[in-house]
């Protein structure tokens, strides 16, 4: 009778969820010994698949600018108007590993609800794509302003002279011009990360031969190849985004939402944002709410 009511406890979701903790920190080295897994060998699970601890299994792992932590991700949106109150005006609780951009459609759509939507969004480069751009003009009419990131590294070409903005499409003929004359093929279908894209690819012979091609690409196995956004609308986003990126009068204009790190620093060393007082994601997001709006309280008091 012990014995098979010791089989049934196994079956517990609370037993289950023990185990996983377990089998996240412990590992059997090869003495047969049970050790503690430091941060070099903790077991590389989907983010979204692993809780550090069995009292709350909302409180996921994540890593974030080499930062780690176990817990949740908040997000706040704030007025960077000149005539008017830097007041909070949307908070959002989420767990760790959603990643901000995600939640932008999210914002808007509440922002929407309570007439609240502003004519320009500031945001960091964690929000901006060119489809996210577009998505916002259309739905909503709001022009989203934040640094859509170039090339960089072994994807940035020698010379900026040849970066992807430099090369002219034709979307009549499905054709990339390069900024020494020569014609790519048509382009094919490309998918990345589950994504839709346009790949135009150069010539072996015409890469090879072309004087310029130190100049354009380091790859001396392969011809030069440029990934497009699916559509011209979102191609052109992109490379008149870039464009404006470079100018002063865009980083200005982008230098308001520099108020929202005051905010952050605000939330957490003055209200303790940063440690969650409940269990769950549903009281977490709560705190998160009333969080915001002590820093509103705070606000207008020394205001």
């Amino acid at each position: 009778m012990v014995s098979q009511r010791l089989g049934q406890l196994r079956h517990l979701h609370q037993v289950e969820i023990l185990r996983q903790v377990w089998t996240h920190h412990f590992y059997w080295d090869a003495a047969g010994a049970l050790r503690w897994r430091d941060g070099h060998t903790l077991p590389r699970l989907l983010a979204s698949l692993r809780f550090d601890s069995p009292y709350d299994t909302d409180a996921h792992y994540c890593v974030k600018n080499g930062l780690e932590w176990s817990g949740y991700r908040a997000t706040f949106t704030e007025c960077c108007d000149h005539d008017r109150p830097e007041n909070v005006v949307h908070a959002a609780a989420t767990i760790a590993p959603v990643q901000n951009g995600t939640l932008l459609e999210e914002i808007h759509a509440d922002l929407a609800v309570l007439s609240l939507l502003p004519s320009e969004h500031l945001v960091d480069a964690a929000y901006p794509t060119p489809a996210r751009v577009a998505r916002a003009r259309r739905i909503h009419g709001v022009t989203l302003t934040g640094p859509i990131p170039t090339a960089s590294g072994r994807t940035a070409p020698p010379d900026p002279a040849f970066v992807k903005s430099a090369f002219r499409a034709d979307w009549d003929t499905h054709t990339l011009t390069c900024p020494a004359g020569h014609t790519s093929r048509p382009w094919q279908q490309l998918t990345l990360n589950q994504h839709p894209y346009l790949q135009a690819t150069f010539r072996a012979a015409t890469c090879r031969s072309s004087p310029q091609r130190p100049r354009c690409t380091s790859r001396a196995d392969r011809s030069r190849s440029v990934t497009l956004q699916p559509t011209r609308e979102l191609h052109e986003i992109q490379i008149g985004n870039w464009a404006d990126q470079d100018t002063q009068q865009w980083k200005d204009r982008y230098a308001m939402r520099a108020g929202v790190e005051a905010l952050n620093s605000q939330a957490v060393r003055a209200l303790g944002l940063r440690r969650s007082r409940y269990r769950g994601l549903p009281k977490t997001r709560l705190h998160t709410v009333l969080t915001a709006a002590a820093c509103n309280v705070v606000r207008v008091g020394a205001g």
